[in-house]
């Protein structure tokens, strides 16, 4: 399934599951899936800080379910400041796709102050950052929330299924620079609590897909941008 531009479209599915069920999924993922090749141990942080715009559009579109949406953010795993993206993902109903681009940690020190004219550059046309300056000029972006959580990913190259396990999701509640270590963060779920994503191309082989039947959880929506901005809000 793909856009004109050839941005591939993925089905994604979420569960919100508890402690007991991570540990019987994890047992049948590892069976038959390998572990992503960019986590160390089988597992690794990731640090995102989510932008919103004047009108708090990314915030409220995904409350009321509008069928296409999108968001911005700037992402990094296990807070090292030479790999760092920015990110563009667009959803239309259960499907979306997502753009990436490596940015610098100069240029992530010069959007969190507020400055976006570098992604003007023709460099990045047509890329996540070039969108996020035209983002920016039409509704002025800034900092909404940082999502802070510990993933464990599986991946299997038929179908190009990714599941992963998110645990641990809290809230900075006293900043928006990733990289500040005097950062305070603020758990938004139970701690025993775990969101189960499942993202896929055009199809899910069929024993990846039994092997979610029978679970004691139904498919929720989660949306951790959601979750941790309200909890940011009620720390305010």
């Amino acid at each position: 399934m793909k856009k004109a531009n050839d941005q591939v479209y993925r089905h994604e599915i979420k569960y919100r599951i508890n402690g007991g069920t991570y540990h019987i999924l994890r047992q049948r993922f590892a069976a038959v899936m390998q572990p992503d090749a960019h986590a160390r141990n089988g597992m690794y942080r990731v640090t995102s800080l989510y932008f919103d715009d004047i009108y708090r559009t990314a915030y409220n579109d995904k409350v009321n379910g509008t069928l296409k949406r999108k968001k911005y953010r700037i992402r990094a795993y296990d807070l090292s400041p030479g790999l760092i993206h920015l990110e563009e993902k667009v959803k239309h109903g259960s499907v979306g796709y997502k753009k990436s681009t490596q940015i610098t940690a100069d240029e992530y020190r010069s959007i969190l102050s507020g400055n976006y004219g570098f992604l003007a550059d023709d460099k990045y046309a047509d890329t996540s950052g070039g969108d996020m300056f035209a983002s920016n000029s039409a509704v002025k972006l800034s900092p909404a929330v940082i999502v802070d959580y510990i993933r464990e990913p599986f991946v299997f190259a038929a179908g190009n299924v990714r599941v992963t396990f998110d645990m641990k999701i809290s809230a900075c509640i006293n900043g928006y620079d990733m990289f500040d270590s005097s950062n305070i963060y603020d758990n938004v779920m139970p701690d025993n609590d775990i969101v189960l994503e499942v993202k896929y191309d055009n199809f899910i082989p069929a024993h990846i897909l039994q092997m979610l039947t029978g679970i004691n959880s139904m498919q929720e929506s989660v949306s951790k941008y959601i979750l941790c901005s309200d909890r940011l809000y009620q720390s305010l």
